[in-house]
């Protein structure tokens, strides 16, 4: 049997920051609990993240079919840039940390490496690397040792809190397995109690359909009570990390991959005005940029978020983009901005607008918008 401690050493050296050890073995009970989410609508059916065959997510052999251990390992993302790179004149919108550069890919590479490393020692043997791929990773983690579920329903390691990205090299060698960590969260509510949309209906337990990382993900109106509490995100929420005890003394590793790299913030204004092929091309590599992420979702987005940070300089661009935008769903939240920044100019437009736009939904919230004070 191959000595995990050579590998931990090794994944060590190439930068990751824990590397723990499980078997292949299916992880039917997080199968179980995905199929009661799914019956309870807490898991929306028609989400991107909707799993077609739960067995098969829950079973690494599905993967690699000769496959006995797991490397499941994890990468700390926490870096002291700036959250919000706002300048006078240049409103940002916001990106949740894990997204400011493309980690899944980082992690990845390292896997890779990981690969080649046991193919020298351990030649003729096949090996999947993955991170935030078709497999129940959170599941695993735990089972590993990795870390625990937080009330939030995101991993928590000891030394790195929730700041870690997570990554899973699969293989058909047999590596001796880690033990679970008995640990966590004990009586904390601290996650449970800041939740912007109250999305953590109890511990462990997700209502997506109201968690601000999944609606700011889907393309669709946004309700009316979400939108203020976006404040100036652009993409995802990471409010139920920030409160968590177990994040507060972690110390940043400053890793800034450049592969997909777009920072803790982008401007807000040339995101509306975004063609297609310059939108693919600004968040290039970048979760954001993947094509599961309409355009038209991000500009709906900013909208909100020029809307929330209510600078005036903001309007022109919101006309314009009220007045021309073939979007249906774009139109409506910059309708909804208007009238939150409002003004003279703002008030003209609306009335304007109203006039000739021939979608309902976005006439009923221009109407809307003309009631704001």
């Amino acid at each position: 049997m191959l000595q995990a401690s050579a590998i931990k050493e090794f994944a060590s050296e190439l930068g990751l920051d824990v590397v723990r050890i499980t078997s292949a073995e299916p992880v039917f009970e997080a199968e179980y609990r995905i199929k009661e989410q799914v019956g309870s609508k807490l898991i929306p059916m028609d989400s991107n993240w909707q799993i077609r065959d739960l067995h098969s997510f829950c079973s690494p052999k599905n993967i690699l079919p000769t496959a006995k251990s797991i490397i499941v390992v994890a990468e700390c993302y926490l870096t002291s840039e700036p959250e919000d790179l706002t300048t006078p004149g240049n409103p940002h919108g916001r990106i949740a940390r894990y997204t400011w550069s493309n980690y899944y890919h980082d992690i990845r590479t390292k896997l890779k490496q990981i690969a080649k490393f046991l193919k020298k020692e351990e030649r003729n043997h096949q090996f999947k690397c993955l991170s935030n791929g078709p497999l129940a990773e959170k599941p695993l983690a735990q089972r590993a040792g990795l870390g625990w579920y937080g009330k939030h329903g995101i991993i928590l390691t000891k030394n790195y809190g929730s700041w870690v990205v997570l990554g899973e090299l699969i293989t058909d060698i047999e590596i001796e397995p880690d033990e679970e960590l008995e640990l966590d969260c004990r009586n904390c509510r601290l996650c449970i109690s800041a939740c912007p949309t109250k999305a953590i209906i109890k511990p462990y337990i997700i209502d997506r359909a109201k968690c601000l990382q999944h609606i700011m993900s889907e393309y669709g109106t946004i309700p009316l009570t979400y939108r203020e509490k976006m404040n100036n995100f652009l993409y995802g929420c990471t409010i139920c990390q920030e409160i968590c005890p177990q994040n507060k003394n972690v110390l940043p590793k400053d890793r800034k991959p450049d592969y997909g790299y777009v920072g803790s913030s982008v401007p807000l204004i040339p995101i509306l005005k975004m063609s297609e092929e310059k939108y693919r091309a600004y968040f290039k590599h970048n979760q954001i940029g993947a094509w599961w992420v309409r355009r038209e979702c991000i500009q709906r987005n900013a909208a909100v978020a020029l809307g929330n940070i209510g600078n005036p300089i903001a309007i022109p661009i919101l006309i314009e983009t009220l007045n021309s935008h073939p979007d249906a769903i774009v139109r409506e939240h910059t309708a909804w901005a208007l009238g939150k920044i409002g003004g003279a100019k703002s008030r003209i437009a609306l009335e304007k607008c109203l006039m000739r736009e021939s979608n309902n939904k976005v006439k009923e919230e221009i109407k809307n918008s003309l009631t704001f004070k």
